[in-house]
């Protein structure tokens, strides 16, 4: 399992430099619950990015939030924090060839 921390410290106004991630599969990889994805489509088609929920209502699984990323397109998004698992990490993963997606975790 790949655990991806946030990086940068922008409540300071100082910048750090960022890891380029990519390769995210399903239940290997995860992100921190609350922080900011800035993900970017390298292939010819689109992607879909998968943050899978931990959380349940009522004892009910709540569905999986899904990101479409079109080729060459750049989106941003949030990993709710109410998504985290017992330890505040959320599992991230991308269909088909999961390395044209490469992506920056941003603390919240």
């Amino acid at each position: 399992m790949t655990d991806f921390a946030a990086e940068g410290n922008f409540a300071t106004g100082a910048g750090t430099t960022m890891t380029e991630r990519s390769g995210a599969t399903a239940g290997t990889d995860t992100v921190p619950a609350g922080g900011l994805v800035l993900a970017r489509n390298t292939g010819a088609g689109t992607h879909v990015v998968t943050l899978v929920c931990n959380f349940q209502v009522d004892g009910l699984a709540v569905a999986s939030r899904t990101h479409s990323i079109a080729a060459g397109a750049i989106r941003t998004f949030r990993v709710p924090a109410y998504y985290g698992d017992a330890n505040g990490r959320v599992s991230m993963g991308v269909d088909g060839t999961a390395t044209e997606v490469k992506y920056y975790v941003i603390g919240a």
